[in-house]
């Protein structure tokens, strides 16, 4: 599935999960994508081997409003932004009291954003932790 043909839901859900990252916190797209339920309908094996890759094509046509620098890859580094360049990126982070290493990867024990419980409990739509693998090592994108 490319990005255009993602179902408005699943964009919705993956906005709204980037919206609720705060200011000085990152998400991988495999975490954002473990958040988020199957879409009615999808090959659910075929499903966890794509949907970090789901996010991504999301985010590649985010609104500007999303704040998107807040969303990295797999392994704590900066991915590139259709237009703009990893320094964009890299500033707003840093803007935002992120630590960039000059290899544009983020210490993502440091600054990973893990949502509360109560947040859940607003977000019903979304998967609970208990649902979730731990954020360590969950995304391949």
């Amino acid at each position: 599935m490319s990005g255009t043909r993602l179902a408005p839901a699943f964009r919705a859900q993956v906005y709204k999960v980037v919206r609720a990252i705060p200011a000085g916190r990152v998400m991988t797209y495999g975490q954002i994508a473990a958040l988020i339920p199957p879409p009615p309908g999808v090959d659910l094996p075929g499903y966890e081997h794509v949907k970090a890759r789901w996010v991504g094509y999301a985010m590649a046509g985010c609104p500007e409003e999303i704040p998107w620098q807040r969303v990295v890859n797999a392994r704590g580094q900066i991915s590139l932004r259709r237009g703009e360049g990893p320094e964009v990126q890299r500033l707003l982070l840093m803007d935002e009291g992120v630590v960039v290493g000059e290899d544009g990867r983020i210490d993502l024990a440091r600054h990973t954003w893990e949502p509360e419980q109560e947040w859940y409990t607003a977000h019903p739509d979304l998967l609970p932790p208990a649902s979730n693998p731990p954020l360590g090592g969950m995304d391949r994108a």
